[in-house]
């Protein structure tokens, strides 16, 4: 390999299911320049989060570390600390003498402040800023969080193109967008080496679902797959809502109230146009990858320029009548992947790769491509030797948390194997003046529950399921007294697992939010 260090472009989506590629056999969906990437790299066809939420995932996908860990979620009421961000792969690379870049989306709250998205650290760290906080938005000029005022100077409106623009200048700085925007945007040292992070907020429902088929809109958001309407395929497990005759889980478990901005799952009409949407937003990402790896050949940088694609988790489409994510079942944890480094062109190497990789490999796996150390602090493996073809000894299970008890979610942690998949639930309690409100958050302390169950919670209720015979979750079977043996030997390994990711009872390197005065 090339003594020089390599570059890389970082890309998660929002949201996106794991199938939602074409190279992932996509019977409507075309992804031709993710399939391209796929086939120049390695695609990873068992890739999972292991928090399936927007911020806590994301947070493990910078630091290499299970939530468990790292302390930082909805209902945290914290921010990353900055010697615990000074340990993420972006810094570490910036350490390494890396130009720094940031496009689009921020969900992950570092440095302070009210919110951990008004301390200004990350604005300050990245070299180059293109970016707001919070949801971005199909609209990102009007619908972006704070900072979203930074895209007004690009020429178009819609957000795979908007941040496009962001890319394109951090590759080719052009006078004219450097000079309208309200941003300073540094023009990239051409013999520096870059992290550029590019993270969108499609095909996430706030982007989705406020796409308006504007006349100035882009002909792909308007009409594209809309002819096979009737062809898009609704999950094999899908319930629509008013056919729910017994609810995924009890009641006195999870009460099946969620947001308002997933009842596009309750009728197969909206879901076939929601996942419409979805495929004319992926495809947009698809096109703008196209022209991001045409201008780096443009500009010599293709053939030391690594790309990782993926995203933050999956989503449920009204499998088993469920919305949202927020949950340790298959359509929510599982996600696309795909890891292209130009120096290995040429070798004969697998192209998939079925090993149970996980978001905390990730940012190991950057470091180690770029020859840098691995801080202690990331408990993900690398998965270079995967992208080099060999045959490591390699995970057979994955501990996977859901630690988000805001919008009546359930706080539940799981182990799943080749072949099985052990779920636990635990007892939300709820705040009583809350009773009157569709969304209850509970007096659970946050900091506590990443130790609770490892101090002996007991769970209100468990899920086995046989993965290998029941790929869809159908059959519980940790009621059957047939597998009393497999449910107790999971028992114990989801707690060691628990245990390995929390590591000492020490607190997680976090800033509680300051309180308004």
């Amino acid at each position: 390999m090339s003594e020089k260090l390599p570059n890389i472009i970082y890309i998660l989506g929002d949201d996106h299911r794991a199938e939602q590629l074409g190279c992932r056999d996509h019977p409507i969906l075309q992804t031709a320049h993710l399939d391209a990437l796929a086939r120049d790299g390695v695609l990873f066809t068992t890739a999972f989060c292991t928090s399936p939420a927007c911020t806590p995932s994301r947070t493990s996908h910078y630091t290499g570390q299970w939530e468990r860990k790292h302390g930082i979620n909805f209902n945290s009421g914290s921010s990353l600390a900055p010697d615990a961000w000074e340990k993420s792969f972006p810094m570490q690379l910036k350490q390494a003498g890396y130009f720094l870049g940031w496009v689009g989306k921020n969900h992950v709250p570092v440095g302070g402040g009210q919110s951990g998205y008004d301390s200004g650290y990350f604005e300050e760290v990245f070299d180059y800023w293109y970016g707001s906080h919070g949801h971005s938005g199909f609209y990102p000029k009007e619908q972006a969080g704070p900072g979203g005022g930074i895209y007004n100077n690009a020429n178009v409106d819609t957000q795979a193109e908007v941040f496009e623009e962001g890319v394109l200048n951090f590759l080719e700085p052009q006078q004219e967008f450097i000079e309208s925007c309200p941003h300073p945007l540094p023009s990239r040292p051409a013999e520096q080496p870059f992290c550029l992070c590019l993270t969108f907020n499609l095909p996430h429902a706030y982007g989705t679902g406020n796409m308006q088929l504007r006349p100035s809109d882009d002909e792909l958001y308007i009409t594209r797959y809309r002819d096979r309407f009737a062809e898009v395929p609704l999950p094999s497990t899908y319930v629509p809502f008013g056919d729910i005759v017994e609810p995924r889980l009890p009641l006195e478990v999870y009460n099946g109230i969620y947001l308002t901005s997933y009842d596009y799952v309750r009728e197969p009409r909206s879901l076939r146009e929601r996942r419409i949407r979805e495929y004319q937003t992926i495809t947009g990402m698809d096109r703008m990858l196209g022209n991001l790896r045409h201008t780096l050949d443009r500009l010599n940088l293709a053939e030391n320029t690594i790309i990782v694609f993926s995203t933050d988790h999956g989503i449920h489409h009204g499998e088993h009548g469920l919305g949202g994510k927020c949950f340790l079942y298959e359509e929510d944890i599982r996600i696309p992947l795909i890891i292209y480094d130009p120096r290995r062109n040429g070798r004969s190497i697998a192209r998939t790769r079925d090993e149970l990789v996980a978001v905390p490999d990730l940012a190991p796996t950057v470091l180690d491509l770029c020859g840098l150390d691995i801080p202690d602090s990331m408990q993900g493996e690398s998965m270079r030797p995967l992208l080099d073809g060999e045959t490591p000894e390699w995970r057979t299970e994955l501990f996977t948390e859901q630690l988000m008890d805001i919008q009546n979610y359930p706080r539940s942690e799981s182990v799943r194997t080749r072949d099985w998949k052990y779920i636990r639930y635990f007892q939300r309690t709820e705040d009583p003046r809350q009773a009157g409100r569709k969304f209850r958050s509970t007096l659970d302390d946050y900091t506590e529950c990443l130790t609770s169950t490892l101090k002996g919670e007991k769970p209100v209720y468990e899920e086995l399921f046989c993965l290998q015979d029941d790929p869809g979750e159908i059959t519980n079977l940790a009621g059957n007294s047939t597998y009393t043996d497999t449910v107790q030997a999971l028992r114990v390994r989801v707690g060691e697992l628990a245990r390995e990711a929390k590591g000492d009872d020490s607190p997680p390197m976090t800033l509680a939010f300051e309180q308004s005065a």
